[in-house]
């Protein structure tokens, strides 16, 4: 019998995995209740109940206890573990805003007054972007971004003028 809940417990377990939380909707709304940890919990109780029969010689209800230990401990921390990656902090969104300052490259000249493109880095990805300068600037000269007109548009400067 542990062996068919531990069975039970692990397809459970995975299939709560592959196809992220389906048992949730018939779950109730418990922080600590989810897919994952009843199939964790399902699987050692059946693994340390089969375990302390098979190998102690253990009764029955010895066997269930030992099981419902481990399961309820194995739950407990799968529950921690799940609600402490919830809750793991990450970096802000990248805004059109968080340009200023940035520096980058011109990939398509800017005349002065006029409009080029440049290469930017943006939450570390290349971002191209529609440029306006003061001075002219040929491609491959680092430029620095002074101010943000739009989320495309922005006004650069070389970098070596704006940091002299």
């Amino acid at each position: 019998m542990f062996g068919v809940v531990g069975v039970v417990g692990a397809l459970v377990l995975v299939v709560s995995l592959v196809f992220d939380d389906a048992l949730d909707a018939a779950l109730p709304e418990a922080g600590w209740i989810s897919g994952p940890v009843i199939g964790a919990c399902a699987a050692v109780f059946g693994l340390v109940g089969w375990v302390a029969q098979a190998q102690f010689d253990a009764p029955t209800p010895i066997a269930a206890a030992a099981g419902i230990a481990g399961g309820v401990a194995i739950g407990w921390s799968t529950g921690r573990l799940a609600l402490a990656l919830m809750r793991t902090p990450t970096d802000a969104t990248p805004t059109a805003a968080s340009l200023v300052g940035a520096e980058g490259r011109v990939v398509t000249p800017v005349r002065g007054g006029g409009l080029g493109e440049v290469v930017v880095g943006l939450g570390g990805a290349p971002v191209k972007l529609t440029a306006t300068a003061e001075a002219d600037l040929p491609v491959g000269t680092r430029v620095t971004v002074v101010a943000v007109h739009s989320s495309t548009k922005v006004l650069v400067e070389s970098t070596d003028r704006f940091w002299s």
